[in-house]
């Protein structure tokens, strides 16, 4: 189980719910909007995208950045807060999370750890916000409640409820489907696969 004083330090949010923009397939159902504001007086944006089969897609963003041309340029900006203001709108992202979770006890999540400008210049894998939020997922969601699915070529992360497994033991081929429709860069040559822990030694 998820520990109960988990995630820890967050800001307050709110959660209004929009209705969803046109999706291939028809696969987005509903949209939730998280804004907060951090103690450096910056606006942020989480939005959770609610996919068929429970599935949600966490996002997150500078407000003013909401409306970019393009729209995915706004989850590439840094602001250079430092470490500690990042922990806390991370464990803000959690706490959402948790609320989808309260919401919808069959919810599996999913990110994609958006690289930065350099690193798509560089055309990088496994980019540092892919690692930063794969470390996270490890740490607070234990494999006897969830099954860790990846694509580091995709820089895409996939936390599988096994609970909703239960019930549907094809999920994973669904939600491949899924973003495999949504998003063309997430071809049949890059499909989600465990994720494996590192070994302890000693």
């Amino acid at each position: 189980m998820i520990p109960r004083d988990f995630p820890g330090n967050v800001y307050p949010f709110r959660f209004v719910v929009e209705k969803p923009p046109y999706s291939p397939g028809g696969f987005l159902i509903e949209r939730y909007i998280c804004p907060f504001q951090t103690k450096k007086g910056q606006h942020y944006i989480i939005q959770a995208e609610k996919y068929q089969h429970h599935i949600y897609v966490l996002k997150f963003y500078l407000k003013l950045h909401r409306y970019e041309r393009d729209p995915e340029a706004k989850y590439a900006y840094q602001t250079n807060d430092g470490p500690a203001e990042a922990i806390r709108i991370l464990n803000t992202c959690l706490a959402v999370m948790l609320q989808i979770l309260k919401r919808d006890p069959l919810a599996s999540g999913g990110f994609i750890g958006t690289p930065k400008p350099v690193e798509i210049e560089k055309k990088l894998i496994n980019v540092q916000r892919f690692r930063i939020y794969s470390q996270l997922a490890s740490d607070f969601f234990p494999p006897e409640r969830w099954n860790h699915q990846h694509s580091p070529e995709t820089n895409a992360y996939l936390l599988l409820n096994k609970a909703a497994l239960a019930k549907s033991p094809n999920l994973l081929e669904e939600a491949q489907v899924m973003f495999q429709t949504l998003y063309p860069e997430f071809s049949t040559a890059t499909t989600l696969r465990p994720v494996i822990p590192f070994a302890q030694i000693g």
